[in-house]
């Protein structure tokens, strides 16, 4: 007979009953940690949780489990002169990843998956969740970015908006990606209220010329991205942590 292919659900689309019952069959929650912020012109500017999100359900479609909203609000980067984009403090941030965090492993989740998209989200993963860890060995929390939440076991490239981002992106959610939108021909009106960052607040690598088609963007060219690129990297990730996250629950 066929297995059933695990199923997975959006927490906050569920009933009180619901939740214990994933509980039971899967105790498995997915939060994608992300940000609203400029990603060149060619992508959302959502591109960070979207990332998370889309990631997290592939991984869910191998282990079950469930999804939590995304967190839009992250902290820290390059592009807080940039329109469209949203920081916030540190401190709201870490207020809130300690404290939803905690609230899952009393609520009875076995493994808690803090995907981020933003990859200044590494470091405030990396002060607050060792310390919770350690309070809660019960509970497997696994963390990080893309490039880091495998450890060494897969680690794969990142950039902002370049050429691995837009890869990712376009195995992810091609329906919300126009490369066609890579062109020169903007002016400052790209900046909040037409004024751009002085040099000195400029982050090192970032395009910040509206009329270069880059722009906005730091690494390799992200005309040459492709799907098949993102995918490679992709099922990696996705395999590996779907493997660890049911090697860890059989043990139990």
């Amino acid at each position: 007979m066929q297995s059933l292919q695990p199923q997975w659900k959006r927490y906050q689309e569920l009933r009180p009953d619901e939740l214990a019952s994933c509980l039971q069959t899967a105790p498995v929650a997915f939060w994608p940690l992300g940000l609203i912020e400029h990603h060149g012109w060619h992508l959302p500017v959502g591109y960070d949780g979207l990332k998370a999100e889309r990631i997290c359900i592939r991984i869910a479609e191998e282990t079950g489990g469930v999804i939590l909203p995304t967190m839009w609000w992250g902290a820290n980067g390059g592009h807080g002169d940039f329109l469209w984009t949203h920081y916030q403090s540190e401190e709201a941030t870490t207020s809130i990843l300690v404290n939803t965090t905690e609230q899952l492993i009393r609520f009875g989740f076995r493994v808690i998956v803090l995907l981020a998209g933003h990859y200044p989200w590494q470091g405030l993963l990396e002060k607050q969740l060792p310390t919770l860890q350690a309070k809660h060995p019960e509970v497997l929390l696994l963390w990080g970015t893309e490039m880091s939440i495998c450890g060494e076991a897969v680690k794969l490239n990142g950039d902002h908006a370049a050429r691995e981002e837009t890869s990712y992106g376009l195995c992810l959610f091609p329906e919300l990606i126009d490369m066609n939108a890579l062109r020169p021909g903007r002016d400052a009106s790209a900046w909040p209220q037409g004024d751009a960052p002085p040099t000195e607040k400029q982050h090192p690598g970032v395009c910040f010329d509206p009329n270069e088609p880059l722009f906005g963007q730091m690494g390799a060219d992200s005309r040459t991205a492709s799907a098949a690129r993102g995918e490679e990297g992709i099922t990696r990730l996705v395999n590996h942590l779907a493997t660890t996250i049911h090697g860890y629950l059989e043990r139990e």
